[in-house]
C-alpha cells in the first residue's frame, strides 16, 4: 500500500511540473441576425389529444409509407387550410377576426395539446379567410383554436380514409 502511495506522489509532484500550454482563443464579435421572414408565419395552434394524434399518424403516413421524407407537421396543417377551403367555398380577402379562445365544451377536461408550425403566409391569410367565414358567414361566434384544429383534422381524415382505419 505503501508503495502504491508512494507512485501515486510521484504522478501528482510530476503533472504539478508539467505546463499546459493552452493556445490563444480568436474572439470574434457576433452579427445579429435579423430573423424576420416575410414569406412565413409562426403559428401556434392548439388541440385535443385525439387530434394530435392523428395529425402525427397523417404526417408519418407520409413519410413513411408515401416516402416523402421531407414532410413536415407544417406540410399537413397546410393541407388541412386547403381541404378547408375548398370544402367551404371561402371568399378570400377578408378582414382578420380573432378566434374565441377556449374549449369547444366548457364542461370538458379533455387532454389539450399545443405545437408551433411555421406556415407560407398565402396559407395564413387563407386561414383567416376560413376563420371570417366560419365565424361571420356561418355565425359561429364561439369558434375556437380547438374547433378550427378539429375542422382542420376531419378534412384530412375524410381525404385520408385509410390512413386512420
Amino acid at each position: 500500500m505503501a508503495k502504491a502511495k508512494k507512485d501515486f506522489s510521484a504522478i501528482l509532484d510530476k503533472a504539478k511540473e508539467t505546463q499546459i500550454k493552452t493556445p490563444l482563443q480568436k474572439v470574434v464579435p457576433v452579427t445579429p441576425k435579423n430573423n424576420v421572414d416575410t414569406d412565413h408565419h409562426k403559428l401556434s395552434l392548439r388541440m385535443y389529444i385525439k387530434e394530435f394524434q392523428d395529425l402525427t399518424r397523417f404526417v408519418n403516413h407520409m413519410i413513411v409509407d408515401e416516402r416523402n421524407l421531407t414532410y413536415k407537421m407544417s406540410d399537413a396543417i397546410s393541407k388541412g387550410i386547403h381541404l378547408m377551403a375548398e370544402k367551404d367555398s371561402v371568399n378570400r380577402g377578408k378582414e382578420k377576426v380573432k378566434l374565441s379562445a377556449g374549449r369547444k365544451d366548457q364542461a370538458t377536461e379533455a387532454e389539450i395539446k399545443g405545437t408551433t408550425v411555421i406556415i407560407p403566409i398565402e396559407d395564413m391569410e387563407l386561414l383567416n379567410d376560413i376563420i371570417y367565414h366560419k365565424m361571420i358567414t356561418e355565425g359561429n361566434t364561439k369558434y375556437s383554436r380547438l374547433d378550427l384544429m378539429a375542422d382542420l383534422m376531419n378534412e384530412i381524415r375524410e381525404e385520408n380514409p385509410s390512413v386512420f382505419n
